[in-house]
């Protein structure tokens, strides 16, 4: 039996950190330069996969096409920022904007097509040799969507979902006579009235720390690598939303990756007072 000192365990502790950093190292150099993309293509209504719609990355010579279930994947893309172009015949063309590849992470993304209406023209009917035309009027839905990315990157939004929602036009916060909370304020509604839906599940709130009588709080509860895109409804709401007042919120969450097993670890100031 033998017996080791602090000066030696100090030493051992010393040596295995210093391996480690040098694995990492390592790793760090070797790392791959290159990522993936896959996800899966859908009809919007009918949510039925789209087998044979083309998935182009513009700027690159890099694309493929869906397979009899609606997945692709895309391997060995340069680490770059791209814009993901989606085509299916009969089908409005999409765009997927500001997709970042890195060498970590596998991006998937679970994409709805819009199938494409013939648009018929227009009807001009003559009395008394003056024309008329019949133009159907549209009302522009109050419709805004932010992606992963656009969350992830917004200056000052601290991967909050409430704070960066704030910035969209017609939205104010409660962040008035020197308060930060992040209530969200539809064109001077009170903050109560919103809904929000996770993956056509509504849930009550959206943040910690949440007032009586209000939706905000310090920190908002949702971790934005879990959340593809949100879209804020702030008029014109769908009949299944029947008890909005000012907006209702609709969160989509990934799909995980089948291919391979891919993590985040990230550390904040602000979300280590929240713990403490």
């Amino acid at each position: 039996m033998f017996k080791i000192n602090s000066a030696q365990q100090c030493h051992f502790f010393k040596t295995f950190m210093l391996s480690v950093a040098m694995c990492l190292m390592v790793g760090a150099v070797y790392a791959q330069k290159t990522g993936s993309i896959s996800g899966t293509i859908l009809e919007k209504n009918t949510q039925q996969p789209l087998p044979g719609a083309n998935i182009f990355l513009m700027g690159t010579d890099l694309g493929t096409s869906a397979d009899s279930n609606g997945m692709f994947r895309i391997l060995n893309i340069p680490v770059k920022t791209y814009n993901l172009e989606i085509s299916f015949l009969g089908f409005k063309t999409f765009t997927l904007y500001n997709v970042v590849v890195n060498s970590g992470n596998e991006n998937v993304f679970t994409i709805e097509l819009e199938e494409e209406v013939a648009a018929l023209g227009e009807v001009v009917v003559t009395v008394n040799k003056r024309s008329a035309i019949a133009a159907s009027l549209e009302t522009p839905l109050s419709v805004q969507k932010l992606t992963f990315e656009e969350i992830r990157s917004n200056p000052g939004g601290n991967f909050d979902i409430s704070r960066v929602i704030q910035t969209l036009p017609g939205v104010g916060g409660g962040q008035q006579g020197g308060s930060f909370r992040n209530d969200i304020i539809i064109r001077g509604g009170a903050s109560n009235e919103n809904v929000f839906y996770m993956d056509g599940i509504e849930i009550p709130v959206i943040n910690h720390f949440q007032t009586q009588g209000g939706s905000g709080g310090l920190q908002g509860i949702l971790n934005t690598f879990f959340i593809e895109d949100v879209k804020l409804s702030s008029s014109a709401f769908d009949a299944r939303y029947d008890n909005a007042l000012s907006s209702v919120f609709q969160f989509k969450q990934k799909v995980g990756n089948a291919n391979k097993f891919q993590g985040n670890i990230r550390a904040s100031i602000s979300e280590s007072l929240m713990c403490s």
